[in-house]
């Protein structure tokens, strides 16, 4: 798959899980994926559209309706973080969770450390 529609890929991913959080939430949600790619030895692509990963893609057809500027936003998160122009606000995190995710907290989180909380997102590792 070519870098820009790895990059194009992760763009949407960004905007369905992080649409209204702050530019550095955004670039945290990327840099999961990009983490999750090289910690895990996987190309980018098949980390973003693996299955019951990134939740987001449940909704996908949100993407019809997004808000320019967030796409914008969701956009330039992307490209800083495949062209490491960015630093990692994650410290090199492989999961989040929103606020809304830590009501009823999955039972792998109680395995990993959290390491920043960056607007609605909770960043483990």
């Amino acid at each position: 798959m070519s870098s820009s529609m790895v990059y194009f890929l992760l763009a949407m991913m960004v905007c369905l899980e992080a649409e209204g959080e702050p530019l550095q939430g955004k670039v945290g949600v990327a840099y999961v994926a990009v983490n999750r790619s090289e910690q895990w030895g996987q190309p980018l692509a098949q980390v973003i559209m693996a299955p019951h990963q990134f939740g987001g893609w449940r909704h996908a057809e949100r993407l019809e309706r997004l808000d320019p500027r967030a796409w914008v936003d969701c956009k330039w998160a992307a490209w800083v973080v495949m062209d490491r122009t960015e630093a990692d606000p994650t410290f090199g995190a492989v999961h989040f969770l929103s606020d809304h995710d830590l009501e009823r907290p999955p039972k792998w989180v109680n395995r990993l450390r959290k390491v920043v909380k960056i607007g609605r997102h909770s960043f483990y590792k």
